[in-house]
Formats: C-alpha cells, sequence, structure tokens
C-alpha cells in the first residue's frame, strides 16, 4: 500500500492524476447510464445499447489511463508505440461487450460474473497499453502488485455491477463510485508493480506536450463519452414519456380522460391504507337515468358528447378528498373521504345537482338525472371488490325504485339478490324441464264482436312460490341470457297448440328484443310452422318499437323475411316508444296495437281521446288497422269503437286463459254501450 501511494505522491503530476480521475468518474457515471438502458431494452435494440455502453466504457478506461500516463514522471526518454495504443482501446472495448450483456442478464450471479469480464478488460487494456508505452530503459515487474491490480479490478467491477441489480438513485451512485475506484485501483496499483532501471537520462516528453496530450484527449472523450450518456438520457426521456403516456391510458377512460375502473380500484385500496386524515370513506355508483333516450333519439356522437360534458361538469366540484371515475358506459363511480355525515351528505347532494342540471348542446338539450347507490367503508366493508359490489347494488335498487335520490346500502339488498340469483336457476331448471304454460287472452274485431285471434301470453306456475307474474320471469330472462331459448319454446308451443285449435283464429306471440336481434330468428319460425303444420298466415308476431331502434337495419331485415314467409307482424304498445311514426314509415306493419295506457285514462282526459283519434286516423290513413289494448270498461269500450279502432283486447271481453274464449259471449259483451256514452256519442 505504501508503495502504491509513494509512485502515486511521487513520481506523479497531480494536476493531470486529477484529470485522469474526473474523466474516471465521468466516464462511469455515463456507464451507468447507458447500462440502464441497456437493461430496459430488449432484441436488436439491447444488442445495440450494449456495443454503445462498451465504447463509453472502453474509451473511458483508456483515456484514464492514457491521461494518468501523461501524469507519470518518467526519467527516461518515453515513446508511445500507436497500434499497441490502439489495440489496448480496442481490447477493452471487445472485453466489454461480453462483459456488460452477461452483466444485464437475469440470472442470479450474472451481474457479478459480467462485472469482473469488465474489470478484467480494464486490465488487459492496462497492460497492452504499458507495452506500448516505451521507456529507454529495462522495465522489470513486481507481480504481486500486478496480480493485485488485477484482482481489484475485477472485485470493484463485479459489486459495481452487483448494486446495479437494484434500481436506484443511490445504487447507481453507488455503482459509479465502485467503477471509479475499479479504474484507478487497477491503474495506480499496476503502476507501482513497474520499476525501470534507466539506461539514458532524459525528460521524455516536455511538461507542456504532456498536459496539451492529456487535455486533448480529456476533451475528446468528453465528446464520446457525452454523446454515449446524452443519447441514453434522450432514450431514456423517450422511453419515460411513452411509459406515461400508457400508464395514462392504461388508467383513464379514453373518452372523458377520468379515471378508469383499474385507476378507480387502486385509489380505494391506496386509501385504506392511508386514510390521510379522513376517518370515513364511502364508494357511490351513478348510472345516467336517461341516457339511452339521448343516443337513440340523437345518435351516439350526442351521447358522447353528453357524457364528455358530464364529465368535465363532475371534475370541476371535486374538493379535497374527492374522486371521480367513469367505469365504462353511461356508469361513473366516485370515491370521497370524509370526516363526518355531513361532508357526504354535502356531496352527494353536489353530484345530484351535477346530473339534474341540463345540458345544452349546439343540437340538443338533454336532462339526464342518476340513479345513485353508495356503501360505506366503515360499515359495509373492508376492500374494494366488496364495497363496489354493494355500492352497485344500492344503485340497483334506486334504479328498480324510478328514484332520482341517493340509495344507501343494506343487508337486506344482499338477501334480494341471493333471491334473484335462485330464482333464475329456478327459471333455467324450468325451462329445460319445459315447466311453463301458455294461457290465451282473445281479441275481438269492431263492430261485429267476432273474434278476430288471441294473444299467447306465458305463464310460470312456481313448485314453492306459485304463479309468478311475467313482469318478474321477463325481464330475469331478459338480465341472464335466458330470453332467447324461453322465446323459441313459446313461438314453437303456440304454434302447435293453435294447429289444434277447432277453428283458424290467428295466433299472436310477443317476440323480444334480444331475440330479433338473434340471427337464428327467421329459420326458428320457419322449423316450428313446418313442425306444427300452422299456416304461417295464422300467426302473428308483436314487437315493440325499442326493439327496431337497436340495430334498425338489422331489425328491418329480420321482420322482411318474416313478413315474406307470409307471418304478420303487428307494432305493440305504440306511443310509448321514442319515434314511433319513423318506424311506422319504415316498415308496413299488417297491425298497431295502442299501448293500455292510453286507453286507462280516455274515459277522463281529453287529452288522452284526441291521442286515441290521432292514431286510430294514423292507421286509416296507412291503411293499417288499429287494436285498442286493456279494453276493461264498457266506456272504454264504447269511446275505442267511436273513435275508429278495428279491433280491441283486455278483461271487459275475456281474461287470459287456458281455454278458449266463448264467441257468442264475446259478442254478446261487445254489444254493450253504456246510456251516458251512447248520448255523449250523439252529441
Amino acid at each position: 500500500m505504501m508503495r502504491v501511494l509513494s509512485c502515486l505522491t511521487q513520481q506523479h503530476d497531480l494536476r493531470l492524476v486529477l484529470l485522469a480521475v474526473l474523466i474516471c468518474v465521468i466516464g462511469s457515471a455515463a456507464t451507468v447510464q447507458l447500462f440502464h438502458r441497456v437493461r430496459a431494452a430488449a432484441g436488436l435494440s439491447r444488442t445495440g445499447w450494449i456495443v454503445l455502453a462498451a465504447v463509453a466504457t472502453g474509451t473511458m478506461v483508456w483515456a484514464t489511463h492514457f491521461v494518468a500516463m501523461m501524469a507519470f514522471r518518467a526519467t527516461a526518454p518515453v515513446v508511445l508505440d500507436p497500434i499497441l495504443t490502439l489495440v489496448s482501446l480496442l481490447a477493452v472495448i471487445l472485453l466489454a461487450v461480453p462483459g456488460l450483456a452477461l452483466a444485464a442478464s437475469d440470472r442470479r450471479h450474472a451481474p457479478a460474473i459480467g462485472g469482473a469480464v469488465v474489470g478484467i478488460g480494464v486490465s488487459v487494456m492496462h497492460y497492452i497499453g504499458m507495452v506500448a508505452y516505451r521507456v529507454d530503459g529495462i522495465v522489470t515487474w513486481e507481480q504481486r502488485y500486478v496480480v493485485a491490480s488485477v484482482v481489484l479490478a475485477a472485485g470493484f467491477g463485479a459489486a459495481a455491477f452487483h448494486v446495479l441489480r437494484g434500481r436506484s438513485r443511490w445504487r447507481s451512485l453507488g455503482a459509479v463510485g465502485l467503477l471509479s475506484v475499479a479504474v484507478a485501483s487497477l491503474h495506480f496499483t499496476g503502476m507501482a508493480a513497474m520499476d525501470i532501471a534507466v539506461l539514458k537520462m532524459g525528460e521524455g516528453l516536455s511538461s507542456l506536450t504532456m498536459v496539451a496530450l492529456a487535455v486533448t484527449t480529456t476533451v475528446a472523450t468528453c465528446i464520446i463519452v457525452g454523446c454515449a450518456a446524452i443519447s441514453a438520457l434522450i432514450d431514456g426521456h423517450t422511453q419515460s414519456e411513452s411509459y406515461r403516456r400508457l400508464r395514462q391510458m392504461a388508467m383513464h377512460d379514453g373518452l372523458t380522460d377520468l379515471p378508469n375502473r383499474t385507476s378507480f380500484i387502486q385509489e380505494i385500496e391506496q386509501r385504506f391504507q392511508i386514510r390521510g386524515g379522513y376517518p370515513c370513506m364511502a364508494v357511490i355508483m351513478m348510472d345516467l337515468s336517461r341516457f339511452k333516450v339521448v343516443n337513440d333519439t340523437y345518435g351516439h356522437q350526442a351521447g358522447d358528447q353528453l357524457l364528455v360534458a358530464l364529465a368535465a361538469r363532475l371534475a370541476a366540484m371535486l374538493r379535497p378528498g374527492e374522486y371521480v371515475a367513469r367505469l365504462g358506459g353511461d356508469e361513473f363511480s366516485a370515491l370521497v373521504s370524509y370526516r363526518d355525515r355531513a361532508e357526504l351528505l354535502d356531496f352527494l347532494g353536489r353530484v345530484t345537482a351535477a346530473f339534474d342540471a341540463p345540458f345544452v348542446f349546439e343540437r340538443f338539450t338533454a336532462a339526464i338525472g342518476a340513479n345513485i347507490g353508495i356503501a360505506l367503508a366503515q360499515v359495509d366493508g373492508g376492500d374494494a371488490d366488496a364495497l363496489l359490489a354493494k355500492a352497485d347494488l344500492a344503485m340497483y335498487r334506486a334504479k328498480s325504485a324510478h328514484s332520482n335520490e341517493p340509495c344507501f346500502y343494506d343487508s337486506q339488498m344482499d338477501d334480494a339478490l341471493k333471491a334473484r340469483r335462485e330464482l333464475i336457476a329456478d327459471l333455467r331448471t324450468a325451462l329445460e324441464a319445459e315447466a311453463f304454460e301458455l294461457h290465451y287472452q282473445v281479441q275481438a274485431a269492431i263492430p261485429s264482436g267476432e273474434i278476430s285471434g288471441y294473444e299467447a301470453l306465458i305463464r310460470w306456475r312456481h313448485p314453492t312460490q306459485g304463479l309468478i307474474p311475467p313482469s318478474i320471469f321477463i325481464p330475469l330472462a331478459e338480465k341472464s341470457g335466458d330470453i332467447v331459448p324461453l322465446s323459441i319454446w313459446v313461438i314453437r308451443q303456440a304454434c302447435f297448440e293453435a294447429a289444434l285449435w277447432p277453428n283458424r283464429h290467428i295466433i299472436s306471440v310477443n317476440l323480444s328484443p334480444v331475440h330479433l336481434a338473434d340471427p337464428r330468428l327467421v329459420e326458428t319460425v320457419r322449423s316450428a310452422l313446418a313442425d306444427s303444420g300452422l299456416a304461417p298466415e295464422r300467426l302473428t308476431l308483436e314487437l315493440t318499437e325499442s326493439a327496431i331502434i337497436h340495430d334498425r337495419r338489422f331489425a328491418l331485415e329480420q321482420l322482411r323475411a318474416l313478413k315474406a314467409m307470409g307471418i304478420a307482424i303487428a307494432l305493440d304498445d305504440f306511443g310509448v316508444g321514442y319515434s314511433s311514426l319513423d318506424v311506422l314509415r319504415s316498415f308496413p306493419f299488417d297491425r298497431i296495437k295502442l299501448d293500455a295506457s292510453f286507453v286507462a285514462e280516455i274515459e277522463h282526459d281529453e287529452q288522452a281521446v284526441s291521442i286515441l283519434r290521432s292514431v286510430a286516423a294514423l292507421g286509416t290513413t296507412l291503411n293499417i288497422p288499429v287494436l285498442a289494448e286493456g279494453v276493461e270498461q264498457a266506456a272504454q269500450l264504447s269511446i275505442v269503437s267511436r273513435e275508429g279502432c278495428s279491433a280491441v283486447q283486455g278483461y271487459l271481453i275475456g281474461h287470459p286463459s287456458r281455454a278458449l274464449a266463448d264467441a257468442e259471449q264475446v259478442r254478446q259483451t261487445m254489444s254493450l254501450r253504456p246510456h251516458a256514452l251512447e248520448e255523449l256519442a250523439v252529441s
């Protein structure tokens, strides 16, 4: 150790030694920076970064050695062999390539082994460089110091790249220091190993020349290493920017730029760990009430425009502790950390106001509203999934109640969900066992009172719950995906039963919007007719306007194919959709069924009578007969007859039943006319 210190302090120009150390530190920093790029790259890109890092490392080591040699005070004339000097540079670069490649490997000990290879490359460069250093004298080597110099270079090199297995600022700084020590310890220990027996006295190169060569080498090295380091910095910045953009895309909704579901769940989990001074937390689910109306009426572009405006409105109202995300479609969510219930209620009030305030655009104005469900962390669950599920349940409770008031989760909702799931399971079992039955409601012509047909209505008699209304199990079938097989059963069963009737009355079957979208529908109906032997003209399929609006082009193609078979198509629940007149213009329906909600009001509401009159007149103009549904009173029958409807259906002339209606009784009922309404008709 004393020999090394003596060599350093007594035989070197300390100014140039400091310059060599500066080159070594700067070059080591560039090597570490480039090595990070090597580890981040793959394939050909990684190979390119390895070569660039090897060039920078080799240049740094060679320049450090060269400048340090300029600092050495030789007492004899000195000549540098240019060929061997160049070979020393190439040697360290060539050995650095496999060393860096190995150090970048994910294998357990590979970084240390690769670092040791780089250290050996530094040693090879040093001793080839010493051979190129021709001094006029006899040079001998102290083998102990030679071995020590190689061991130091390999050891510190291995330590430097082993430290870089983890990436942090402190590890990088440590690696820079260790790599610098590897180069410096190799050089100065190696120089201490050299003894020169001078044959001819002289100063060798002049001091001025030595300084000039050292400075020139330093500048050239800094340019080379600096360019490599700058390349790494630019690439690192580019990758960081790309990563930031990809993360933005992965964690945010592409349309509204609000956080998405993944980001929302992460935020919940983080807040469970760090409360940030807020003892309470609530997860809020929000579903737009009338968003589908906007989409169906004005198009999806208008719907997107509305969502963007709503997102901006929600983001603008946020305060500390509040977080809003879009989970998809028209579903939004919020996370609120709060100190007392008043803060939560204040947030809910602002959210409700944001949804309720009208949105005014150039082409349209929309008022939407929202169904809101809330789950409280301190009461309802201790993890993100549980809170989301319970807030979702509360939201659906608000939706089913048609309420714009926020709904808080309670445990009874889980009971309701369990009952719903059990009912869906029973529904599927009943479908497999064909445990349903069809009831028929009579339809009669005006004014003759003759039976014009029957509507087939499905009934489910549950083994333990008794008769379950279609208003309950039909929506369940639609949501669970069982509506198509159920609809197929209804069509086939109605055809088979109607084919056995002693008369040739028409049978009407309701067609689900989901079934209308089934590409196999036409073949299903054709098969039912062929297997049952029912004539196509005896089958009428009834559908609502919403069934057509969802996919207009495909729906109309399906209807045209069905009508080409000889089947009649009726437009059901007319008047409660979004674009009834446009639907009538698009397809030649065989019958219009006026919704029962209009008939229920005609005894007491002149506006309802006016609507009835307009629909009947429209049917006459288009040559489409109009049937009035829901006729329950003789007075209602009198009004629909007077206003021009061609047929009626309702409890007045017959309840749904397995048995077919008595034709004579239907005619007698149809002949009833209340005295007061007769006078009204005359006036």
